[in-house]
């Protein structure tokens, strides 16, 4: 009985490490991940709530001049929600709603470095 028991932890062990070794780990494990492709390799927007709160000030307006789709009344809805943003992405833009989203993280990217993001 005693072997039995051990044999099923260590396959139980032996698959959450081949779930976690998958490349869809950082995606299954991501709360704050969102899948933006219906291909079958999955692509996530690397943007969190978080960041998207503290640089909403700057972000909004480079937002929209780069996407003329969002109106102002996008923006005031938006205020910074990464749902409500992920919603007028795909109202707006959803024939091109890969492209928005590549934008925003590579934005977001190019700048964490130079400013502190606070919630």
């Amino acid at each position: 009985m005693n072997n039995l028991i051990q044999n099923m932890i260590v396959g139980v062990g032996m698959c959450i490490v081949a779930i976690a070794a998958s490349p869809l780990s950082s995606v299954a494990w991501n709360q704050n991940a969102s899948f933006i492709s219906s291909t079958d390799v999955p692509i996530v927007m690397v943007l969190n709530e978080d960041q998207l709160k503290g640089k909403w000030k700057q972000f909004k307006g480079e937002l929209k001049k780069k996407w003329g789709n969002f109106t102002d009344d996008d923006i005031l809805y938006i205020e910074g929600s990464h749902d409500k943003l992920e919603g007028k992405i795909q109202e707006r833009y959803g024939d091109r709603k890969d492209e928005v989203r590549k934008w925003i993280d590579e934005w977001f990217e190019q700048n964490k470095a130079s400013h502190n993001i606070t919630p």
